[in-house]
């Protein structure tokens, strides 16, 4: 077995370097603790107005969704 220079009882090699361990756990815990963005915005929804939804969707160039249900 090949010692480096200096060092009697670990190999080149086979050092242990804890700053890239630290630098991630570092760099995971922040990611871990950032603020969750705030909530997106919501779809709006044209209740009971078809005429004033169409002209929307139209004007805006979007389709029209239209949600039907029924409680049977």
């Amino acid at each position: 077995m090949h010692l480096a220079r200096g060092s009697a009882s670990l190999p080149a090699m086979k050092r242990f370097r804890p700053a890239p361990l630290l630098l991630a756990l570092a760099a995971s815990t922040a990611l871990a603790t950032a603020p969750a963005p705030g909530p997106k915005p919501v779809l709006p929804f044209i209740a009971d107005d078809y005429s004033r939804a169409l002209a929307e969707a139209r004007s805006r160039k979007l389709p029209l969704f239209i949600e039907s249900w029924a409680p049977w």
